[in-house]
């Protein structure tokens, strides 16, 4: 709900901001999920599509038939969504390309242990990229803090990164700064 307030009010302010939230399991488990999350950005006044929720894929993947129930109506409203912590779960990757996802999230763990020079981990990260070309989907690399980490990714296709490198969470006020800032608006 907050996420989606504060969004449609920087959108109202001139700076539009995509959000992406987390759904907890107990969020997703409700019967109610898909009706409270559409009426919560019709009331925020936020277009869908700034939406983007991060579901976990050992979340999804406990009953992907109900998954894609539950999800369905989001994306037909144009909410985008995201398979979170990828690689970590039991995918089946028969259910996977079923889920009208939008987004993989590449865990972070597969990005540490990039940073020991795990092989292993980048033809992890090598099949998830190949995986999500061959599906159309984005990908999110989590936990970026080394601008090895982004070159790697990103030599090999990955669209988004996040992480440390590009600075830390922060609450939403400074977030509004920023978009000020980067506006050229005076603060």
């Amino acid at each position: 709900r907050e996420a989606c307030w504060k969004a449609a009010s920087w959108s109202r302010a001139g700076h539009p901001a995509n959000v992406a939230v987390n759904v907890s399991a107990l969020q997703f488990r409700s019967d109610r999920f898909a009706d409270q999350v559409l009426r919560v950005v019709q009331h925020a006044g936020l277009s869908p599509s700034q939406l983007e929720l991060e579901i976990t894929e050992s979340v999804v993947m406990e009953d992907p038939d109900r998954a894609l129930r539950v999800i369905k109506p989001l994306k037909e409203a144009g909410i985008r969504l995201a398979i979170d912590d990828f690689g970590c779960g039991h995918s089946s990757l028969a259910a996977l390309s079923k889920l009208p996802f939008d987004v993989i999230k590449i865990d972070q763990q597969f990005i540490r242990a990039l940073e020991r020079g795990d092989l292993q981990a980048a033809a992890i990260v090598e099949m998830i990229l190949a995986l999500a070309r061959t599906l159309d989907m984005e990908v999110v690399a989590e936990g970026i803090e080394r601008r090895e980490d982004m070159e790697f990714v990103g030599s090999r296709g990955c669209h988004w990164v996040q992480g440390f490198l590009f600075g830390a969470a922060m609450p939403a006020a400074e977030f509004a700064q920023l978009l000020r800032h980067q506006a050229g608006e005076e603060i």
